[in-house]
């Protein structure tokens, strides 16, 4: 985790992440907003790519925010979701020790909210088979998606109505920006009503901070849409060389 969320991997470095507390004891102390943080960009060669960077993190927030998401080594972790709440089914043993043994997959948070919900748990055997048949149904129209990815990418990832807004409210955020700089310097300069300056400053600083907004909510989307182009592409370079399966045991080598 340390080394995924840590942004000098990519060029950047974020100054006083923590600060000593006592020089004479050389005690050390995260800094969790007691003092100014100060985030440098392209402070040093990067190892990987911005856009990768980028990438981890969406990942990193995509998982967090889905219910009961969780990984292992299973090939069916994070695959199946509850019809009712949304959250992931997780896999459990039934009858561990005795002859009649059976790996379910139910959902893991049917038990965890006020009302229990009413999907059914699924047999391992039934989520084999069903995999199965969707994974030979892809391949019957192999060539036909083949034939037609490229446009499939271009129409969910396209990013440039979300580059002409961005490039708007960078212009804006410029013009506000100046305008709050002449706020500060009428200020220093001349003799205001205080509270007339501060409500004025205040309105800028707001509307500066909704464009700021404005501007992670489009980049967010715009890394939404890469992380699709990547996940197509994936999908689009095993598709080109699997075969139908005869055997579900074949996916422990895909």
């Amino acid at each position: 985790m340390s080394i995924l969320k840590n942004e000098k991997y990519k060029g950047d470095a974020m100054l006083q992440k923590s600060f000593t507390v006592d020089f004479l004891t050389k005690e050390k102390k995260v800094n969790k907003g007691e003092i100014p943080q100060y985030y440098v960009e392209n402070s040093h060669p990067a190892i990987i790519t911005p856009e990768v960077f980028d990438l981890v993190q969406h990942e990193f927030n995509k998982r967090k925010n889905v219910k009961g998401y969780k990984t292992g080594g299973e090939c069916f972790s994070g695959k199946t979701i509850c019809g009712e709440c949304g959250s992931f089914y997780g896999s459990k043993v039934w009858h561990s020790t005795s002859k009649y043994r059976r790996m379910i997959w139910q959902c893991n948070a049917k038990f965890k909210n006020d009302k229990k919900c009413g999907t059914p748990h699924l047999y391992e055997d039934t989520l084999k088979l069903a995999f199965t048949e969707a994974f030979n149904n892809i391949l019957e129209n192999k060539e036909e998606i083949l034939q037609g990815y490229e446009a499939i990418i271009q129409a969910l990832t396209d990013t440039s109505k979300l580059d002409k807004e961005s490039v708007k409210l960078q212009s804006e955020t410029e013009v506000v920006n100046e305008l709050l700089q002449k706020c500060v310097e009428e200020n220093a300069h001349s003799a205001l009503d205080q509270a007339e300056y501060e409500e004025r400053y205040k309105a800028l600083a707001e509307r500066y901070g909704n464009i700021k907004n404005g501007i992670e909510g489009i980049n967010e989307k715009r890394l939404e849409r890469r992380a699709k182009q990547e996940n197509i592409v994936t999908f689009i370079k095993e598709l080109e060389q699997r075969e139908y399966i005869v055997d579900f045991f074949i996916i422990n080598r895909i």
